[in-house]
């Protein structure tokens, strides 16, 4: 094995155990800083074994091994770096006798870190003031207490090993480096992710709780206490909405956008609710409500409440959407190969082509105070229900929503009268 190659050897010794430590950290989400720590212990003594197991007699061990050293300073692993150092004296004097002048580089380690800290210096700055220290007190004791070294080497092979160890040195420093950027950027990426998730069930709260207090809020403008009728009409529907409400805002306490709890349910009974719920918003922006339904129970497997927020939303789209003065939203229904079809259609302003390509990306919006989570929500919600809702629309002309939703299995005799 040649010079070359023998460097090559130490700097894989070294390095192996240091990229699995850093691969550790990566694939492993929740580790403590203790563990970190132990771990990194362990895989800089690892280090240490490995290139003194294998290349222990070669002088350019005695000066590889000093990146070990570096790189647990510039980590601030301060206690673990001198542990290192320590052991690397001891090993290096039992192979060459070389104690006291390997000590001197050490202790000036401390004033050169102090020195990089006080003025700012970089770390390669640092990494050459302590090679710069260390191959000096190698030279002198060569030329001093080792002068049968001279005869082993040559002065220009021990030249070419310094100068193959400053530059293997720097390489190490340098992929240590770029492996821990690698995975701080991993870190942070996975930090932007879970904030994400907070933002994102923070802007769905936000989104949907702005529903059920609408109709509330109109429901309440409307009441006349001293009319027993309205009282009894317009009480259970803002206690409904209240309900709706505290559902919301539990689900998303429990950060869990798939809490569905399906039941057998009719979809008719659903629509005739959710439109007499919207009915004061209707007629308070003077649209037009036109109904198709089936004249029969449709039963479905599904979420009674989910189902009410998704349509409320789709209907309160198309209110938000109208610029003309004769508005008008219809609701139809039809049932093909056992899927019961609800379509929502208004002759609102629509959507361009661009944007309903992005509708149901989270967080995309048109709306100046909207938060782009309505319909990405109630694509998840339909989702869970095994079904598909698509949107269709021209500017200018409006905006249809197909909901297609799978039929309980009871209701395939009906599907067959009805075909």
């Amino acid at each position: 094995m040649n010079l070359f190659e023998g460097v090559i050897l130490d700097s894989i010794l070294i390095l192996f155990p240091l990229i699995i430590y850093n691969l550790f950290l990566v694939s492993n989400k929740n580790i403590n800083d203790r563990f970190k720590t132990i771990l990194f212990m362990f895989c800089m003594l690892s280090s240490v074994y490995l290139v003194y197991r294998y290349d222990h007699h070669t002088v350019s061990v005695l000066l590889l091994s000093n990146s070990l050293v570096l790189i647990g300073y510039l980590k601030r692993h301060f206690y673990i770096a001198n542990i290192i150092a320590l052991l690397i004296i001891l090993m290096h004097y039992y192979s060459y006798n070389y104690m006291i002048f390997l000590i001197i580089p050490y202790i000036l380690l401390v004033l050169i870190y102090w020195l990089k800290n006080k003025f700012k210096l970089s770390n390669y700055y640092f990494i050459d003031l302590f090679l710069l220290v260390n191959y000096s007190s190698f030279l002198i004791w060569i030329k001093l207490f080792n002068k049968n070294l001279l005869f082993t080497l040559s002065v220009s092979k021990i030249f070419l090993i310094i100068i193959l160890n400053y530059i293997m040195i720097h390489i190490i420093s340098y992929l240590y480096n770029e492996g821990e950027r690698i995975i701080k950027y991993h870190t942070d990426y996975k930090q932007l992710q879970n904030e994400k998730q907070i933002r994102l069930a923070l802007f769905k709260i936000t989104h949907e709780i702005k529903n059920p207090i609408a109709v509330i809020k109109a429901y309440l403008d409307m009441l006349n206490i001293n009319n027993k009728e309205q009282v009894a009409k317009y009480i259970p529907i803002i206690k409904g909405e209240i309900e709706r409400l505290l559902l919301l805002l539990q689900d998303f306490m429990l950060v869990n956008k798939d809490n569905i709890e399906k039941d057998i349910m009719d979809i008719n009974m659903l629509i005739e609710e959710v439109t007499d719920s919207l009915e004061p918003l209707l007629k308070q922006n003077q649209i037009e409500l036109k109904t198709n339904i089936i004249d029969d129970e449709i039963l479905i497997d599904g979420d009674y409440k989910r189902l009410s927020q998704v349509l409320i939303n789709i209907i309160k789209n198309s209110i938000e959407a109208m610029d003309k003065e004769k508005g008008i939203i219809s609701i139809k229904e039809r049932i093909n190969n056992n899927i019961i079809n609800i379509v929502v259609e208004d002759n609102g302003s629509g959507i361009s082509k661009s944007n309903l390509k992005k509708i149901k990306t989270p967080f995309y919006t048109t709306k100046n105070k909207g938060t782009g989570l309505g319909v990405s929500l109630s694509s998840e919600i339909i989702k869970a229900h095994k079904g598909r809702m698509n949107y269709y629309s021209k500017e200018g002309i409006g905006t249809r929503v197909l909901i297609e939703l799978p039929l309980d299995r009871k209701d395939e005799i009906f599907e067959t009268a009805i075909a």
